[in-house]
């Protein structure tokens, strides 16, 4: 009898942890989808928190700013509240990162690179030019393709962000690119 006494409360107390485990992870994502969802929404002090991670900038006109943490990645998008213009993205690595500088920007580029493949646009580098960001002289990477017989244009550099190395990326429709609104907003950030 002892010994089923002693096993019933074994059971309980592993039982009453699960029930606290379990409680505990209901709400934690709870709030977790929260703090996503207002971000994904463009909730503006979610945005501030986020821009205050990554850099800070003006916000071109008739754009609005949605961000994103990443499982990997923060990320802010600025999005033309008009069908027209490109989007822009600035992305960071979102905690402590290992490897050099260099292979910091190639994991940067290569998730640019699979974002432009995600949404089906194949991209050729066909020039290149440098700018001012920050204080600091960036190359930017200009390249074209299609995405269902559409002609795409993107813009892609890195720079020193707040935390560590930022890329920068705008893509959009080539009829309605804007290179002084896109120029403008890389000298905007700060």
């Amino acid at each position: 009898m002892k010994e089923s006494k002693k096993l019933l409360i074994g059971f309980a107390v592993v039982g009453a942890i699960c029930l606290c485990m379990v409680g505990i992870g209901f709400f934690g994502l709870r709030e977790f989808g929260k703090r996503v969802g207002n971000m994904a929404s463009g909730d503006p002090t979610a945005v501030a928190q986020m821009q205050e991670k990554i850099a800070d900038f003006d916000l071109p006109p008739g754009y609005k700013a949605t961000g994103m943490p990443l499982v990997i990645y923060d990320a802010i998008m600025l999005i033309p509240e008009q069908s027209s213009g490109p989007m822009i993205m600035l992305m960071q690595y979102n905690g402590v990162t290992s490897g050099n500088r260099e292979e910091i920007e190639q994991g940067l580029r290569q998730a640019a690179e699979q974002q432009s493949q995600q949404s089906g646009t194949s991209m050729q580098v066909v020039d290149s030019f440098e700018t001012v960001v920050r204080g600091e002289t960036v190359t930017v990477t200009v390249s074209e393709g299609s995405n269902q017989g559409l002609a795409m244009r993107q813009w892609i550099t890195i720079f020193d962000g707040n935390n560590g190395p930022v890329i920068f990326m705008a893509q959009g429709i080539a009829e309605y690119w804007d290179d002084q609104m896109v120029k403008d907003f890389l000298q905007s950030i700060r």
